[in-house]
């Protein structure tokens, strides 16, 4: 492919790779400082106040519902990306398995995650020291309390001051109420000394600046907001960073490697424009890679030189080695106590109002430091497709009238099942503490 020089592209203080929750920081911050900056990003343009998915019916989705490779959660979820996507092919070393999820839109997973805010914890900074797994990192928690206070204030996080030494509090919106599922959830609990607390998701329940709308709890901050209630970098940090006129963004622009001089360092980037798959190159004083693990690992190797012969950044031979998923534990189950309840509007925020942070003294697990629980359930608008194994309840529990419930299968009956039962489901998922609490520490 031949390259095509951009004239600008000495202009370029610094070149981001990613606009996620690194790249959108990087940019927005940068910005504000006055340097000339350039983000490149893999997919295309995202605003959810134009692409807007939120506030539409089940019956609206072009394809009822269904999935594609490119839209693998449906047309009503931001998500652009998946696990298989054309012309980006991946292998596994043989025995292994590693599903490897792609956001390729401005903003990227930003866009479709949980909005769970946690911080690292003073334990979590010196794990070897508390568990003698590890290392210890070279700074600890009270380094960076003043720049997790920073994005707490530009962000915004809803939670409560609790005083768990290990879960710091923060800069904290109000947190929306608990509804009623999580009322059980937190009674039951409480009897088993099982804490119980406020969630701290990255979502406005109140108006922090001009720019962004408070959340009207419409449950539904998977589809993108268009108020920009909720966290997302393409509406919270590239949006603003666009007004400074210090920022382009170039969009369906994959990066092929990092171009250094002949003394290895970083001069620029070269990507193929997906509009017209030509190879292009831009020039830049600093280069920042904020591509996800993965695809920032692929870069480094793809970036190959005589100073870098074995991929920039790589004597050590360990680049894209040792990367490990998110992985956690989940189970669900229902409430007899809420069958048949009373239908009333408890969508709430786009995740959990509550949570339960680790608890429990590591010193006595047969298996390293923790996780915490998120919960889930009640009775939000049913979307397409919702089922939740209602073939499984059916004869289990009694009706109404105290008899055993035998209908169920089609019609009629089928449709009175589901009223009866819906709102009773819960459930409830254990996570690893420092996985949760990786997106907040990207934006630092």
């Amino acid at each position: 492919m031949p390259f095509q020089i951009k004239e600008n592209a000495q202009n370029y203080d610094v070149c981001i790779v990613g606009s996620g929750a690194g790249g959108g920081m990087a940019a927005y911050i940068l910005t504000q400082a006055g340097l000339k900056v350039l983000v490149l990003e893999a997919g295309p343009w995202y605003d959810p106040a134009k692409n807007v998915m939120q506030l539409k019916w089940p019956w609206e989705s072009p394809r009822r519902g269904a999935s594609t490779s490119f839209r693998p959660f449906g047309d009503f979820d931001a998500a652009y990306g998946g696990w298989e996507l054309e012309g980006e092919p991946y292998t596994n070393v043989p025995g292994t398995q590693f599903d490897w999820f792609r956001s390729r839109m401005l903003g990227g997973r930003t866009n479709h995650w949980g909005r769970i805010s946690l911080r690292f914890g003073p334990k979590d900074f010196k794990g070897k020291s508390h568990d003698g797994l590890g290392e210890d990192w070279p700074i600890g928690y009270e380094d960076v309390a003043p720049y997790y206070d920073k994005v707490d204030e530009l962000i915004g996080v809803f939670g409560s001051k609790e005083g768990i030494y290990n879960e710091p509090d923060g800069k904290f919106l109000p947190p929306p109420k608990p509804r009623l599922h999580e009322l059980f959830i937190k009674k039951s609990a409480t009897t088993m000394g099982v804490p119980v607390i406020p969630s701290r998701l990255s979502i406005l329940t109140k108006k922090i600046n001009d720019d962004r709308g408070a959340c009207f709890y419409c449950s539904q901050c998977n589809r993108g907001c268009t108020v920009y209630g909720d966290f997302s970098s393409s509406s919270c940090l590239i949006k603003p960073a666009t007004k400074t006129n210090n920022l382009e963004v170039i969009v369906n622009a994959m990066v092929r490697e990092v171009l250094t001089d002949e003394n290895g360092k970083a001069t620029g980037v070269s990507y193929i424009a997906k509009d017209d798959l030509k190879e292009y190159q831009v020039k830049a004083k600093v280069v920042v890679l904020a591509a996800s693990a993965c695809e920032s690992a692929r870069l480094l190797l793809n970036s190959k030189s005589k100073a870098h012969p074995n991929g920039l950044a790589n004597a050590s031979n360990l680049v894209g080695k040792y990367l490990h998923d998110s992985t956690g534990s989940a189970l669900g189950g229902v409430l007899p106590q809420l069958f048949g309840r009373k239908r009333y509007n408890e969508d709430g925020v786009g995740g959990m109002h509550v949570y339960t942070p680790w608890w429990l003294d590591n010193k006595k697990l047969d298996f390293p430091r923790g996780y915490h629980i998120e919960y889930w359930g009640g009775m939000g608008m049913p979307g397409y497709g919702f089922g939740f194994g209602i073939q499984g309840l059916n004869g289990r529990y009694p009706d109404r009238n105290g008899n055993k419930k035998t209908g169920g299968g089609y019609g009629a009956s089928l449709k009175d099942d589901y009223r009866y039962f819906w709102g009773a489901s819960v459930g409830m998922a254990g996570r690893g503490e420092a996985v949760a609490r990786e997106t907040n520490y990207c934006l630092l």
